[in-house]
């Protein structure tokens, strides 16, 4: 029940912050942008965030293969691509972390290493989003002079940034709280995290594919503008897109919808671009990032009938 409670408040909040949004613009100008956008190059942009999938793999592979789990490359992206898809087009309490590690545990490994490797691979996505944001922020600072805006960004900034010390350093607080059976995860996620980190050839490898997929998920929001329209400084993208990723890793909307929208029309109104071609595009990368999404859901499918025909089978 409570599950079902948290996430009726997501689409609420999903729900609200769209319906806001579209009150404060000019609907029909929205309407107007999206019939005369460039299909072509949305496909491209398309194609790019496919890319993205792959990478996601890549690095996840290593993760896992730090901890000493050994999963095949395609096994490694059908497993993503399906909780890809619960993230992106499921309004549901199951989300895309929780098929992961349900699939990771169907390999045999244990529920605590299967968590551990679902959250070290959310922890370093993390690490290459805020090291992004930390090199934006003094463009940023010259950008924005509201004081409040100025503000609000180095708070979201400093508060994720010490949140991601505290999970890579858990185990090295002061006291032993290891008997706590959350808190031991915490430890494991912490060593796990730092060991992966401190091998010279993992570790560089993860940290440039976790700034790799953040750079990519710029320059498809780059490439949708450019479809759209909206003629902006490249450097533009690389100080907005990150703060608004950032912003939307806040759990309180389906998928980020409504959030990322109220982001990326505040933050390229520092850039001068209107507000409906802003609300524009972010409609239509949040539409790319759902198809792409979708393969996951046949995979997904897939998987549930042929379990469910092996398990007949066994029945019989």
């Amino acid at each position: 029940m409570n599950k079902k409670i948290v996430v009726f408040l997501k689409i609420v909040v999903s729900l609200g912050l769209v319906v806001f949004l579209f009150d404060q613009v000019d609907f029909e100008k929205i309407v107007n942008i999206l019939q005369n956008v460039n299909i072509t190059i949305v496909i491209y942009s398309l194609i790019l965030l496919i890319i993205q999938v792959f990478v996601a793999t890549t690095r996840w592979f290593f993760v896992l293969k730090c901890q000493n789990i050994e999963i095949s490359y395609g096994r490694v992206l059908q497993i993503l691509w399906s909780g890809l898809f619960f993230n992106q087009a499921m309004p549901s309490s199951v989300g895309g972390d929780v098929i992961r590690g349900y699939y990771l545990k169907k390999q045999g490994i244990t529920l605590g290493r299967a968590t551990v490797g679902v959250l070290m691979d959310r922890l370093f996505g993390m690490l290459g989003l805020i090291l992004l944001v930390l090199f934006s922020i003094p463009f940023v600072f010259e950008l924005v002079n509201d004081s409040i805006a100025r503000t609000g960004v180095l708070f979201i900034t400093l508060g994720a940034s010490f949140t991601l010390m505290f999970m890579f350093f858990t185990d090295k607080l002061p006291g032993n709280f290891s008997h706590l059976r959350i808190i031991k995860g915490f430890y494991a996620l912490s060593k796990g995290a730092r060991h992966c980190i401190s091998n010279r050839f993992s570790g560089i490898i993860i940290l440039i594919l976790s700034l790799l997929l953040h750079i990519i998920s710029v320059v498809a929001v780059m490439i949708i503008s450019i479809g759209i329209g909206i003629n902006i400084e490249w450097l533009g993208f690389f100080l907005i897109i990150p703060l608004v990723t950032l912003i939307m890793v806040v759990p309180v909307s389906i998928a980020g919808w409504g959030v990322r929208e109220g982001a990326m029309v505040v933050g390229f109104s520092y850039l001068s671009v209107e507000s409906e071609a802003a609300l524009a595009l972010s409609i239509l990368y949040g539409l790319t990032i759902l198809v792409v999404a979708l393969p996951g859901g046949i995979i997904w499918a897939f998987k549930r009938s042929h379990t469910s025909r092996s398990a007949k089978s066994d029945s019989n």
